[in-house]
């Protein structure tokens, strides 16, 4: 230890704030004094703040203010496991440079290049009091917005250096923790057309998986069907350390993103994979991205109450963003035009949330509403196969195709869009134009690998008729996403039905 000759210790070997950095590069406060004041002899203040730090590596950073002569600044720690929150387990705590007292306020972002670089976000403030401070040893009690207890810092003098402290907790003064909510998501209402309203909130629907992220000091994935889902997306295990928070609860869509939209077909690829080292290769070449939209729980306490604007805005604040976690961006008020821009992208559709709704663990409600963005095209028919139960008198889907260089190529069957009344008059039409050769120019009979699934005991016809389905999407192994029959088309030309003038798949 030195001596300023004004009783202000200063630790030696550390250096101080402003050496280490370069104010013209970075937006953190200028310190009004320098130097390190000595935390077992410098008169407390009474406020405290924790900074959680994603530089190299998350880290958290315990800023007590002490008194530096007549200036406030902030005695730091970093603590790479931040406070203990239970009894028996010390944490390590590193004494780092005194921080100006201004850096209690500061959150954002430390530019590259610079001491620290990464994001600043502030995890806890508040109060503090001093109830031991003596040589080697400081004992507080902090009564912060998410940690209120007492612990004990004790220096450990186990290598030449002066700055390794352990932390341990004394005694726990938080209230109980509510019960978490039921693990089972909300679910929207389709409806038809977009709209507008300014007691509406409108975002994309993300085509996805639906999870929930239950986070603590690790993070759970379930699904829809509250299947623990976790192990198939190993680059989400660390999603609880991009959370501003003690715990939580998060609603979100796992995606894979391809030219910067959500590709179901790719995702498709890793939903089912059990196999670790499967699931590990194939993440390398799709990895995905947990788009968050709601929470439920924080910091011990139940959300579902809450409107949705509020749930929203502390979603914005607590998450912070990297390649695997983004939060859904929203506007209020203005559906259609939303709705236009997702048609544009090829994005799955939007979804409407009533300002002011609670979250409804499990329930579908018209306070959640959601509008598909849906393609129409003209196809050839090629065939039919054969119905089974109410169908068994007429048809189970039929076989469509359009037209490449090659002839007409199979994009898959339609089996959805029928009432009784059509179905018995489109089996009229297909009956007319029977015919026993496969007009496709590859066989959807053959086998799995190419087709899916294999089409068992198709009736062919002759490529003369023309139908008008709605689909998802055209996947690059060009077969139509969720089709619909939307009616026959008369007088059309089949060989105007081309592979060409098809919404197809960009990453073909």
């Amino acid at each position: 230890m030195g001596s300023l000759g004004t009783g202000i210790h200063i630790v030696v070997p550390e250096k101080t704030y402003s050496k280490k950095r370069s104010f013209d590069r970075t937006p953190e406060p200028q310190p009004e004094v320098d130097g390190n004041v000595d935390p077992t002899t410098a008169r407390p203040g009474p406020t405290f703040m924790i900074h959680q730090h994603h530089a190299r590596r998350l880290h958290f950073d315990l800023r007590l203010e002490m008194m530096n002569g007549k200036v406030p600044v902030l005695v730091s720690w970093a603590v790479p496991k931040n406070l203990p929150r239970a009894r028996g387990k010390p944490h390590l705590a590193v004494h780092v440079e005194d921080h100006p007292f201004e850096y209690g306020s500061f959150s954002g972002t430390i530019p590259a290049g610079n001491y620290g670089a990464g994001e600043v976000r502030i995890f806890d403030r508040g109060t503090y009091e001093v109830l031991e401070q003596e040589e080697d040893k400081l004992t507080f009690r902090l009564k912060g917005e998410r940690l209120q207890g007492i612990w004990h810092m004790v220096r450990t003098h186990k290598t030449n250096k002066d700055n390794e402290w352990l932390v341990f907790l004394k005694e726990q003064e938080r209230p109980d923790p509510d019960p978490p909510p039921e693990p089972s998501p909300m679910l929207a209402t389709l409806v038809a057309e977009p709209f507008d309203g300014d007691d509406w909130l409108f975002e994309v629907k993300w085509d996805g998986v639906r999870a929930l992220a239950v986070c603590s000091d690790e993070t759970a994935l379930y699904s829809r069907n509250r299947n623990d889902i976790t192990a198939s997306y190993p680059e989400l295990h660390r999603l609880h350390e991009r959370l501003v928070a003690l715990d939580a609860i998060v609603d979100g869509e796992v995606v894979a993103m391809h030219n910067g939209r959500p590709s179901f077909e790719r995702l498709q690829s890793r939903i089912n994979l059990q196999n670790p080292k499967e699931v590990e290769r194939i993440a390398k070449s799709i990895p995905v991205t947990f788009i968050a939209f709601d929470l439920l729980y924080l910091d011990d306490v139940s959300l579902v109450s809450k409107p949705i604007e509020e749930r929203k805005r502390i979603l914005e604040e607590i998450v912070v963003p990297s390649d695997n976690v983004q939060v859904s961006p929203t506007t209020t008020g203005d559906g259609t035009s939303l709705f236009e821009i997702a048609c544009a992208q090829k994005l799955e559709g939007i979804v409407a949330k009533k300002l002011g709704s609670p979250y409804r663990p499990g329930r579908r409600t018209r306070e959640w509403l959601k509008v598909k963005a849906v393609y129409e095209s003209e196809v050839v028919i090629g065939g039919w196969s054969k119905g089974e139960g109410s169908r068994s008198s007429t048809f189970g889907s039929i076989l469509v195709g359009a037209y490449s260089d090659r002839g007409l190529e199979f994009l898959g069957s339609v089996g959805t869009g029928f009432t009784e009344a059509v179905l018995s008059e489109v089996l009229k039409e297909l009956a007319k134009h029977t015919t026993d050769e496969c007009p496709f120019v590859e066989d959807p009979s053959g086998t799995r690998s190419r087709f899916g699934k294999t089409v068992k005991n198709p009736q062919w016809v002759r490529p003369e008729l023309v139908a008008k389905v709605e689909y998802r999407e055209v996947t690059s192994g060009y077969r139509l996403r969720a089709p619909s029959f939307k009616g026959l088309v008369g007088k059309a030309d089949p060989s105007d039905c081309r592979i060409e003038n098809l919404e197809v798949f960009d990453g073909r």
